[in-house]
């Protein structure tokens, strides 16, 4: 699975399970669709404001997405992310 699948099914996954329309995670419901469909990719000021929307942080949205592609879990995710921030200071 690709970066831009795995990014659609989980902003649909997220969204459905919120009881949230298309129209009120973007712009407009098309880009939406093409979005979870895998036919967009969002730039990363656009994937910040659906992170908003559906009420969550971004960095949690990338780690879902991320996680979803594998092989490692949400939980190696943010050890890894948390590691490699701390080496960054």
């Amino acid at each position: 699975m690709d970066l831009k699948e795995s990014f659609g099914i989980i902003v649909k996954t997220i969204r459905r399970s919120k009881g949230l329309p298309q129209i009120a995670v973007g712009i407009n419901q098309g880009y939406i669709s093409e979005l979870e469909n895998g036919q967009k990719t969002p730039t990363l000021p656009k994937m910040a404001a659906i992170a908003k929307s559906l009420g969550i942080y971004p960095l949690t949205l990338l780690a879902a997405v991320y996680s979803n592609m594998g092989p490692e879990t949400s939980d190696q995710l943010v050890a890894r992310v948390i590691s490699e921030l701390e080496s960054l200071k």
